[in-house]
């Protein structure tokens, strides 16, 4: 069953099967405030209402900290680098 999805500004998107739907969400692209329904459906829905999502606004991926944890990583790394640098 295809999915259609609405933004706020009106743009429309069609995903193909309810996987596709997820994965977008999950990396971001779609928001709990985006519009969704089926193509059998004739009501829009607010995706964070949007049951069969019921389980994925806990798994979605937060972009800031995974950003956060990459640029601690690199902090890190690089601080552990000048470190036994300075032991030569």
């Amino acid at each position: 069953m295809r999915y259609r999805v609405r933004n706020e500004k009106g743009e429309e998107l069609v995903c193909p099967t309810l996987g596709d739907l997820h994965s977008l969400y999950r990396q971001g692209f779609l928001s709990d405030d985006d519009l969704v329904r089926s193509d059998r459906s004739e009501r829009w829905e607010r995706l964070g209402d949007f049951a069969a999502f019921e389980g994925e606004r806990g798994r979605r991926r937060e972009p800031r900290r995974v950003l956060l944890l990459v640029l601690l990583g690199l902090a890190f790394a690089a601080l552990a680098a000048w470190l036994l640098g300075r032991r030569r």
